[in-house]
């Protein structure tokens, strides 16, 4: 036993002094010259890489992450500093591509035109003030984001994803379960049949963008728009975030069975139409960052569906809803979010929980709680939720720009 503490009481020095040695690039390194044009689209996409990759440990200016800087060792070099500055475009570039220690190799990871773009935003940063480089590429710094993507857990947010890329994301909903003898049989309920969504998101302009998508349950096809009218200002100016959500699906599940005397609620004939397979989602959406640590936002959201069921219970062909978002920072990359959405259909509101692990600006994974398989507005507020007592779902959120 003393001999293995040894030798891993030898192993934690020799990373130590290692890691403390200073980091040199070899001559050829020095020699090598940026082969792309640096403009402002290369500098553009090295924010953008920047931005997902680089900002956790080196901050949002370069000057390096304040929580990093006292956890690391060796902590992350200040990339606005002259020890960096000085450095030639090669040395920057052969760093980025093998890495040390804690800092990642990006050879495999990103492209040589990714890598060098990099180098042109770590240039801009060194170049007069960072502030100044953030609002000449990515516009008024005064505003403010309440979300860091597009979607909560079930809810859209005011967010809108920056132009130049898209967005993929990943919503799965495993089978109900609850606490009894069943549970680990079922494993949680992901061996039960589940639900999930995939879908895109392209930035059309900074206030503008479009997202397609299909889900398993109704196998429903879906199209939307998000409008950002209003912009959350840091001077409070524009106290919050305000956007408008539209979003169409169809359903391409087989027609409804009927019988050939079948009829409308008015006595018309009855005669399934393509037009019955359409559902509508209408959002208004308000949102405010309060402070480092938690946002929150409300919508007003009109449901509709151009065939409703004759059932005893009198169902409508509309819900309206009220669904109330929660995002409550816990660390660096951690949140615990929370959304509530009551409506004039269910008598057990929809209810979500997950806990968010952001490994990156531009990449996010949940683990969820909730009491409703369901995932698309369509679907989730025209079918019925569970109570607390008749168990819980689980599920993940995986949402990625590229």
């Amino acid at each position: 036993m003393t001999k293995q503490l040894i030798i891993i009481l030898m192993s934690f020095v020799f990373i130590n002094l290692n890691a403390q040695k200073k980091w040199q690039a070899p001559a050829e390194a020095k020699q090598l010259q940026n082969p792309f044009n640096a403009d402002e689209t290369l500098l553009q996409k090295g924010q953008k890489v920047f931005q997902s990759l680089c900002v956790s440990c080196h901050g949002t200016d370069g000057t390096g992450n304040p929580v990093m800087l006292k956890t690391l060792n060796p902590p992350p070099a200040d990339l606005t500093s002259a020890a960096v500055q000085q450095q030639t475009d090669g040395e920057i570039f052969w760093k980025i591509t093998r890495g040390r220690g804690l800092m990642a190799s990006y050879k495999n990871m990103l492209s040589d035109e990714e890598r060098w773009a990099v180098v042109t935003y770590i240039r801009k940063l060194g170049e007069n003030k960072p502030e100044k480089i953030t609002k000449q590429v990515t516009g008024n710094n005064n505003e403010v984001d309440a979300f860091a993507f597009s979607q909560l857990i079930n809810a859209k947010t005011t967010y809108i994803r920056q132009t130049g890329g898209f967005g993929f994301g990943i919503q799965h909903r495993f089978g109900a379960t609850k606490f009894d003898k069943n549970m680990l049989k079922n494993f949680f309920g992901l061996d039960l049949a589940s639900n999930i969504r995939f879908s895109f998101e392209i930035p059309v302009t900074n206030k503008l963008m479009l997202d397609i998508g299909r889900t398993r349950y109704g196998k429903f096809y879906d199209l939307g728009a998000k409008y950002l009218w209003l912009k959350q200002t840091v001077d409070n100016k524009i106290p919050v975030s305000v956007a408008f959500y539209e979003n169409v699906a169809v359903t391409t599940e087989n027609a409804p069975q009927y019988s050939e005397n079948a009829t409308f609620d008015d006595g018309r004939k009855f005669e399934y139409k393509f037009y019955h397979r359409l559902f509508y989602d209408t959002q208004l959406i308000f949102s405010r960052k309060f402070n480092e640590k938690f946002s929150a936002q409300i919508a007003v959201e009109l449901v509709w569906r151009n065939l409703t069921p004759a059932l005893p219970t009198g169902q409508k062909a509309y819900v309206f809803a009220v669904p109330v978002s929660m995002r409550f920072k816990t660390g660096l990359k951690s949140a615990i979010d929370l959304e509530i959405m009551p409506d004039a259909y269910h008598l057990f509101i929809p209810v979500s929980l997950a806990y968010e692990i952001a490994s990156s600006g531009n990449h996010v994974f949940q683990i969820t709680l909730t009491n409703s398989e369901r995932i698309l507005s369509q679907n989730l507020f025209f079918n019925t939720t569970l109570h607390y007592r008749d168990g819980f779902i689980l599920g993940f959120n995986l949402s990625r720009y590229f």
